[in-house]
């Protein structure tokens, strides 16, 4: 039987409302220092890439992101819609 008070058993809200996440951009617009795309050669020899996102205190890496296109913008909506699931 599991506790019905701990956080695995809740369903995670996957909805935010738009001044929480205008809030959340803002915050990460002030900080986050650099992202830069990095390639490298996966476990099947294919070519792959992954975002490196730089904070001060630590480092991010985003998957699965477009890096065609890459702008401050996409990186802080994968961060934001990463962390909502």
């Amino acid at each position: 039987m599991s506790c019905p008070n701990c956080k695995c058993n809740k369903s995670k809200e996957s909805n935010i409302n738009i001044s929480e996440f205008e809030e959340l951009r803002d915050y990460f617009k002030d900080e986050i220092i650099d992202f830069k795309v990095v390639d490298y050669i996966n476990d099947q020899n294919e070519h792959s890439s992954y975002v490196e996102v730089e904070f001060e205190d630590y480092i991010v890496e985003l998957e699965n992101i477009d890096t065609n296109n890459l702008t401050l913008d996409t990186v802080i909506d994968a961060i934001i819609k990463n962390n909502l699931k």
